[in-house]
């Protein structure tokens, strides 16, 4: 069984904090806010600190950050936080690259609206098949207003 002293595995720094002894009112009262961030100054285990608090509080509103903790005020931790998290990540050299496991679609044949698209996308003559190809798709979607083919099924009859 652990004593009520011992910190939890993996935050054995606590042992060493400066702020260990003190009185926990010093850290939420804006008149002792000095001394508070002037112990924190001085205190060898700062940026562990820091570390667990950030993480502890990750995703809280500012509001809701209170005290004074490894140095900096609620606010300046929420600020901290931000700009860790919008700072760019280096890509993942082991990382799957996505899409790049996808199998590679064949183009669309000539005589086809897509070969046509195809055609003017990567600026390649267009040949009468693809032209026709497109003049009935644009045919079909004047007359109908849809770009869908009306899908094949049993004839409705009227009782």
């Amino acid at each position: 069984m652990r004593s009520a002293t011992a910190p939890r595995p993996g935050r054995e720094w606590e042992l060493s904090a400066a702020c260990r002894h003190e009185d926990a009112e010093l850290w939420f009262s804006r008149r002792t806010q000095a001394r508070a961030m002037e112990i924190c100054t001085a205190c060898p285990v700062r940026v562990p600190c820091r570390a667990a608090v950030l993480q502890r509080e990750e995703g809280l509103p500012k509001s809701h950050r209170g005290g004074i903790v490894a140095g900096l005020t609620g606010p300046q931790r929420y600020d901290l936080e931000r700009r860790v998290r919008r700072r760019p990540q280096p890509p993942d050299p082991t990382a799957p690259v996505p899409g790049g496991d996808r199998p590679r679609r064949e183009p669309a044949p000539c005589g086809t609206r897509a070969a046509y698209q195809r055609h003017l996308r990567k600026r390649e003559p267009v040949d009468d098949a693809c032209r026709a190809a497109n003049a009935r798709s644009a045919g079909h979607y004047r007359r109908t207003g849809s770009t869908r083919r009306q899908a094949a099924g049993p004839a409705q009859t009227s009782p």
